[in-house]
């Protein structure tokens, strides 16, 4: 954890709960880009950083910002809102 390769340390009986809050912030992204994030982790991995991944990251990130749900991502979020892809 010191070195920043942990960043949550859970005690054995409240795992569970940890990994509830876990699964619920992720949730609340935009499943679209949670979509897109595992596309991108896969499409770089192992690749070594050069220009063209670069490149490929900055597309693949704009992208999304420009999607309808990138636009609602930052609206919502603006507006200090919860985007219309979480239920109330």
């Amino acid at each position: 954890m010191r070195l920043g390769l942990v960043h949550e340390v859970s005690p054995a009986d409240g795992l569970e709960d940890t990994v509830e809050a876990l699964i619920g912030q992720l949730l609340e992204n935009g499943p679209h880009a949670m979509a897109a994030a595992k596309r991108l982790v896969n499409a770089v991995a192992k690749r070594p950083i050069d220009e063209a991944v670069l490149a490929d990251v900055a597309e693949r990130i704009a992208e999304q910002r420009a999607s309808q749900e990138g636009r609602e991502g930052v609206a919502a979020f603006l507006e200090k809102r919860r985007p219309d892809w979480i239920p109330d």
